[in-house]
């Protein structure tokens, strides 16, 4: 007890002065998540835990882990009582640690509550009761080097946690998060200037959410394809979340989003026109690629979701044009998506629009490039869509859908805990001080324009992307 109440004194110095000013740290881009360096005892240990807006929980891997070949002799993890001097495991009423499981996409991990400081750059709090130590777990075997998660999560009270989120812990109004490149390391911010964006107020209660309105293709202004609001049947909401890899929506929009693009698809219109009047494909489909693209899908690791459609004549349209677009794109390398600007060329861009509880708007842009992905190498590329199915359907906002990593490419996504409140702006990513920015002046949408025009390679996604694990039975 004394050692956590001296870590409390010696850290109200630490918060004082961390608040005076901006703190940014780099995110480390590891594909299908970016991480932050985060210190954790003291003296400090620093982990690079995956920084995720869609989780509220500090969890570090455990040294314990080891005697379990939970992830292997080269992983680091965290020692505590001998190494620590602030750290702390409090008893339950029976005399043992409070222990827990907690579901993600690539499985469960099995935990104990600990007490500690945990800093980010110059700030610290005191995670009292509340940082995760994951002793063991069953996790996806493809996943190595796992240290644990940073949540940046909306905060909620929860269960077995008197403060689970560090944020609050911290003190920290603001946050903001953005990827400069494909291959760069992205920054977060914290505590940054008020954002000059709209402000839209989040829907959510367990998460930062927002409404949304839908997609239109080709212009803005086009009419959404779904989720337009004007009915109650017709709500959605949508969770902009960093620790996600895809943009997922339930599998009825989805196919309704990729029939939709196939029709503003030149190249898939004619394919389509001409499989309708002779009921022969032109070409493979993507066919041609076999065993090998089977075994590239299978490492993304996507959940089978066994399709709910019944055989119509309508809904039957509508699957052979998503087969001709997803076709087409797995062809890419034959008709010429050589690079970003040839992608962008062919393909229309689309439109999120969102909304905040108290109505206001904002239209997210996002072309071709940002939404479609390539994996492969040499005579072997194929192209895919950056989406995923997940169903998650609540009573008050409707299907739920998850704008994963692809939006943090074109903008800075600012999260405001003073109002609750989620803001998007395309101003210039930067880095932090002391780091090489020779375009820090370009706002994200134009850089990526910039190097698009000037024939960037695609954006690869060669390994198992990270799914969202939440208990859909609650509320948005």
């Amino acid at each position: 007890m004394f050692r956590v109440l001296a870590a409390t004194v010696a850290l109200c110095w630490s918060l004082k002065t961390s608040r005076e000013g901006e703190t940014c740290a780099p995110l480390k881009n590891h594909g299908s998540y970016s991480a932050v360096e985060i210190g954790i005892g003291t003296p400090r240990q620093s982990f690079d835990l995956v920084a995720d807006t869609g989780s509220s929980n500090v969890i570090v891997t455990h040294c314990a882990c080891q005697q379990t070949n939970c992830f292997g002799y080269s992983t680091p993890c965290f020692t505590g009582a001998n190494r620590s001097s602030t750290f702390h495991i409090p008893l339950g009423e029976d005399g043992e640690p409070e222990s827990l499981a907690l579901e993600f996409g690539s499985g469960v991990i099995f935990g104990v509550l600990g007490t500690d400081v945990v800093s980010l750059g110059s700030t610290a709090a005191v995670m009292n009761r509340s940082l995760v130590l994951m002793y063991d777990h069953e996790l996806d075997a493809s996943i190595t080097d796992f240290e644990g998660i940073f949540g940046l999560g909306l905060p909620y009270d929860d269960v077995g946690f008197e403060k689970s989120s560090w944020l609050t812990t911290a003190a920290i109004d603001r946050f903001s998060m953005c990827f400069t490149g494909f291959e760069e390391d992205g920054v977060l911010r914290l505590n940054y200037g008020e954002a000059k964006e709209s402000k839209m107020k989040s829907v959510g209660k367990y998460h930062w959410g927002l409404n949304f309105n839908g997609i239109s293709i080709g212009q803005e202004t086009q009419e959404v394809l779904f989720c337009d609001g004007q009915t109650a049947s017709s709500r959605c909401g949508i969770i902009p979340d960093s620790g996600t890899t895809l943009m997922l929506g339930p599998s009825q929009q989805i196919l309704e989003l990729f029939s939709s693009l196939c029709d503003m698809w030149p190249r898939c219109q004619k394919a389509y026109a001409e499989f309708n009047r002779t009921q022969k494909d032109e070409f493979t489909l993507g066919g041609a690629l076999g065993d090998w693209l089977k075994h590239a899908l299978s490492k993304w690791g996507l959940p089978t979701i066994s399709s709910p459609f019944a055989p119509d004549p309508k809904t039957q349209v509508k699957l052979d044009k998503r087969r001709h677009f997803e076709g087409l794109l797995k062809s890419c390398q034959s008709w010429g998506a050589s690079d970003t600007a040839a992608l962008d060329k062919e393909l229309p861009t689309i439109y999120w629009h969102l909304a905040g509880a108290e109505g206001e708007k904002q239209i997210l842009e996002m072309p071709p490039s940002s939404y479609v992905v390539a994996m492969g190498y040499a005579e072997q590329v194929a192209c895919l869509p950056f989406f995923g199915e997940y169903e998650y359907v609540t009573a008050q906002n409707g299907p739920i859908w998850i704008l994963g990593s692809a939006v943090f490419y074109d903008y800075v996504v600012q999260y405001d805990l003073s109002s609750s409140s989620i803001s998007f702006s395309d101003s210039p990513c930067g880095h932090c001080a002391g780091a090489p920015s020779a375009v820090s002046g370009v706002p994200l949408l134009k850089l990526a324009r910039k190097r698009r025009g000037n024939g960037q390679r695609l954006r690869r996604q060669e390994g198992k992307v990270r799914m969202p694990h939440w208990d859909t039975q609650r509320p948005l």
